[in-house]
C-alpha cells in the first residue's frame, strides 16, 4: 500500500483552531505541491489514489478539495483520527485493505511523528504547510515503510 502524508497548507487565525482557513499562500503551495506530485506519480507511481482522508478542521478540508481537483482520488472521506491529537498508535495497515493507495490530509506534529516512526529515520526534515511525504506502507508500525519520496517544503520547489 502506498500512503501519502499531507499536511494541510498554511491557514490564517480565528477565533478557534477547528475553523482556520487557508490563506491565499496556502491555497498557491498545496497547488504547486500537487502538481509537484502529479509529474512525479506519473512515472513512479502505479496506480491512482483510491481514497483521500482529511480532519475534520477547515484547514485540512480546504486542502482536501484543492487536493480532489488536482489529484481526482476514488473516494474522500472525513477522518476524525487525523485532527489534531491524532497519535501513531491510532493507525493499523488492516484498516485500510483494499486501497492501494491512499492520502491522508492532517497537523503537525503527527505527520513529521508519523512519518519518522514508520520509516524509523529521525533525521527527515519535519513537513510545513502544504509539504508532502509519500511511502510504501508494509505495515504502520516502526520501520514498517520505505520512503519513496520527501518534499516536506513548498518553498523548495
Amino acid at each position: 500500500m502506498l500512503l501519502t502524508l499531507w499536511r494541510h497548507g498554511e491557514a490564517r487565525s480565528a477565533a478557534t483552531d477547528e475553523v482556520r482557513e487557508l490563506t491565499a499562500r496556502g491555497r498557491g503551495d498545496v497547488v504547486a505541491m500537487a502538481q509537484d506530485y502529479s509529474t512525479w506519480a506519473g512515472v513512479s507511481v502505479p496506480g491512482p489514489i483510491s481514497l483521500l482522508l482529511h480532519s475534520p478542521y477547515r484547514r485540512t478540508v480546504e486542502t482536501a478539495e484543492l487536493l480532489v481537483e488536482l489529484l481526482r482520488p476514488g473516494s474522500q472521506d472525513v477522518d476524525p483520527s487525523l485532527a489534531p491529537g491524532a497519535y501513531t498508535e491510532a493507525f493499523s495497515e488492516q484498516h485500510y485493505a483494499g486501497h492501494e493507495h491512499i492520502v491522508m490530509v492532517s497537523h503537525q506534529p503527527f505527520l513529521s511523528q508519523a512519518i519518522a516512526l514508520w520509516t524509523d529515520d529521525v533525521t527527515l526534515a519535519h513537513l510545513a504547510p502544504g509539504g508532502y511525504s509519500t511511502l510504501d506502507v508494509t505495515c504502520l508500525s516502526r520501520g514498517g515503510a520505505t520512503l519513496l519520496r520527501h518534499c516536506p517544503d513548498p518553498l523548495e520547489l
